[in-house]
């Protein structure tokens, strides 16, 4: 792997998405997505990988951010990546040799924090370590869409089914939308849910409405997003955000009120998002992930691993990896800040 090449831009290259295409990447490899992530402290960067002919075989997109404070914002910046590099022939060593790229990058460009997150990865790198990335066990919950209808409801847990016909009985009406009105009802629905999460000893990270409407709005703007809901009286009762990109279907947020769960909404919406899906073209629903310790009934995702779980879809084992205080005059640095502001 030593005549690996490593190109870094802020624009994108003119044959990006024939790479893309070629290489089998994902929403977060794309140049949709960037614009999405682009915002007044955060820019995104494009990366690829040339040989010793000049021929690209993987590329990644990265986020770099900063604090921002004035003058000592350009120390305290980041790069995240939202998924692993796509790489020609979906290659779990060459893969691992464009991580190490990125971790050395990183360093060598003054970054005080990392992280490689691993969504829509089809490709398990478990030694990150030896990267210097503290890793993170993911399972991801992968659904095959060209499966028939009843093949798919057969895949469905038993206590899945029997949930999908008990909501059934209520009449509840399904809808999708990709309005920002859409943004502010599902956002009521989430908040609820994640209400009843942070009731049940959850730790879960708080984002305010604006943030929901600027980056829903963007999702929209690009044709990525859409919002589906299911209604009981004209009420919405149950809501799932889904983007959707070169044939894949992602779950991104939901959320549902307390009337939802009593009438098993939550399970009837994500069997009528699948039909809606397949009629749509998508070739594969991915339902998101959970940490892998949730398979463990003491867990407190075990009942969010359950959910997912029942729908019948593969289970991709995946690792996110972070690494922290990369520069460590940098460290210093910004310890000696935090002093000065009393923080």
């Amino acid at each position: 792997m030593d005549n690996m090449r490593l190109v870094v831009s802020e624009s994108v290259g003119i044959y990006w998405r024939e790479w893309l295409q070629e290489f089998g990447g994902n929403i977060y490899h794309s140049e949709e997505w960037a614009d999405i992530r682009r915002g007044r402290n955060s820019l995104p960067l494009f990366f690829h990988w040339l040989d010793r002919e000049e021929r690209c075989f993987g590329i990644a997109v990265g986020v770099k951010s900063w604090s921002p404070v004035r003058y000592i914002g350009r120390f305290f910046k980041r790069l995240d990546f939202d998924t692993y590099p796509a790489s020609k022939g979906n290659n779990a060593d060459l893969t691992r040799c464009m991580l190490n790229h990125l971790v050395e990058y990183s360093k060598k460009s003054g970054y005080m924090n990392l992280s490689i997150l691993s969504y829509n990865t089809r490709i398990c790198i478990p030694d990150l370590e030896q990267l210097g990335l503290s890793i993170s066990p993911r399972t991801e919950f992968v659904l095959d869409l060209s499966m028939t209808e009843d093949e798919l409801w057969k895949r469905l847990s038993s206590h899945h089914r029997r949930k999908v016909k008990n909501a059934m009985k209520h009449e509840l009406v399904f809808e999708g939308a990709s309005t920002l009105d859409a943004v502010r009802q599902f956002r009521k629905l989430q908040k609820m849910s994640r209400d009843r999460r942070i009731h049940r000893g959850e730790s879960i990270g708080v984002l305010d409405d604006a943030y929901f409407e600027e980056v829903g709005g963007r999702y929209f703007e690009k044709n990525l997003g859409h919002i589906f809901f299911l209604t009981h009286d004209q009420k919405p009762v149950s809501a799932a955000f889904v983007s959707i990109y070169g044939g894949q279907a992602n779950y991104v947020y939901g959320g549902s009120s307390d009337d939802g769960f009593r009438m098993d909404a939550p399970a009837l919406l994500f069997w009528k998002i699948f039909s809606w899906c397949r009629d749509f073209g998508c070739r594969e629903f991915s339902l998101g992930g959970v940490p892998a310790s949730a398979v463990n009934s003491d867990s407190q995702s075990h009942g969010l691993y359950r959910f997912k779980a029942g729908f019948g879809g593969e289970q991709v084992m995946c690792f996110s990896g972070t690494a922290e205080n990369l520069n460590g005059r940098r460290a210093w640095i910004k310890r000696g800040a935090k002093k000065i502001s009393g923080s």
